[in-house]
Order: C-alpha cells, then structure tokens, then sequence
C-alpha cells in the first residue's frame, strides 16, 4: 500500500556524508542513521540511500565521466534548450524558469573559476527542465488509463516517497532563495503520482513521480554546489 507524504529522518544520513565531502568528517554521524518513523525503513536501507552520495560528495572537484559535457558546454545547451522548450502549462514554465536561473547562475560560477559549483548548477538546471519535459508528456498522452497497477511502478512511488524526504535537508544547505517552495513542490508532485496510480492512470504516476525526484536531483545539486566552494575563490552572489 502507497504511503502519504510524512516527515522522515533522513537528517543524520545526509550529514554523515556530506561532512565527508567537505573534509569535516564528525565520527559521531557514523552511529546515528535513524529509521524512517512511522515506515518500514530500517538503518539499512538508510544506509544504501546515504551511499548515493558518495560519487559525488566524497571528492570535491571529482572528475566528470569520460566523454561527459564539460560544464561550458553543458550550460549552453540547456540556455538553448529553456529558450526552445514550449511551456506547455504553468508547471512547466514554472520549471523552465528555474532552469534559466540555474544555468544562468552556473555560467557565473564558471566566469570565477569554480567549476565544481558550475557542473552542479548545471545539474540543477537540467533537472528542472526534466521537469517540464514530464509535463510535455502528460500533455501528449492520448490514452492516459494504463492497466491496473502493477509491482514495478508501485516500488517507483516507495523510491519516490523516501526520495522527497531529503528534500527540507537539501534546501536547509542549499541556501538558496529561489529553491524555498521546492520542497512541498516535490511533496506535491508526489500527491499526484499516487492519485493516478489509484485511478490506474500510470503514465501520469510515473511522470508525476519522475517530476518529484528531479524537484529533490534540483535541490540536492544546489546543496553540493554550497557545499564545494573552491579554496582561494570566494562565493559570487547568486
């Protein structure tokens, strides 16, 4: 049975490795990754979720995967594709401008020479325009009833639900205004999946779903572009 939104303390598990990734290790964040309240999760499974973010949150300035966009690049292509993109309603105009925003704010980065900051402001702005292409394709849907529910999107929706849970956490170290309503934005999108999934509506539960993960990939870039100034280059106002 699908879960209504509810508070979670994923808390300790993001801090345990984000000070990891900033070279402020606490041991006593080791000890401490709680269970969900109020659902089945279990320190376990806390603990898979917290090891997401070592790719990234491990090694400022990591390396980008061979063949991967270098930033410069990257952030042109999202400028060109917000400028292109059809809004096809308020949400995804909505995103579109987030997406601006957030390429935009990369491109400052990469003027002062942080490019870490500027590859996960990039990042940013590709999950919101991920949003609004979600919304191209509710949009595009000419037969929305899927068959009934089945297993495969019902855990989607419980990877959904623990996913948002990080979200009140990211933007507390995002510091970043204009992410303030992500978080009940992502809880919404959420609420949405799981009213078409009970009316069998999939294709609407998945596209509400993924809306709902790449609102927590926005926030959680931003987080990690906070977190990773370069040493001897000061942050630039957002």
């Amino acid at each position: 049975m699908l879960k209504p939104y509810k508070a979670c303390g994923y808390r300790t598990v993001w801090n345990y490795w984000f000070k990891a990734g900033t070279g402020s290790l606490d041991g006593g964040y080791r000890a401490s990754i709680p269970a969900c309240a109020g659902t089945e999760m279990n320190g376990r499974i806390g603990l898979f979720v917290a090891a997401l973010f070592i790719p990234v949150l491990l090694v400022p300035g990591m390396q980008q995967a061979p063949g991967a966009p270098k930033p410069p690049d990257r952030l042109a292509e999202i400028l060109r594709q917000t400028a292109t993109t059809k809004a096809v309603d308020k949400t995804a105009q909505r995103a579109l401008g987030y997406s601006r925003a957030f390429a935009e704010s990369g491109e400052r980065r990469l003027q002062s020479g942080q490019l870490f900051a500027a590859d996960r402001m990039a990042e940013a702005a590709d999950a919101m325009l991920h949003v609004a292409e979600h919304q191209q394709h509710l949009r595009a849907q000419s037969e929305p009833k899927g068959p009934p529910p089945n297993a495969p999107l019902q855990d989607q929706l419980q990877r959904t639900y623990f996913r948002i849970q990080q979200a009140d956490y990211f933007v507390s170290e995002a510091h970043d205004a204009r992410a303030v309503s992500f978080p009940k934005w992502s809880r919404d999108f959420y609420q949405l999946a799981v009213r078409a999934y009970e009316r069998h509506d999939l294709p609407a539960a998945d596209e509400n779903a993924k809306s709902a993960e790449d609102v927590v990939r926005a926030l959680e870039s931003l987080a990690q572009a906070a977190a990773h100034p370069q040493r001897g280059v000061s942050q630039e106002p957002r």
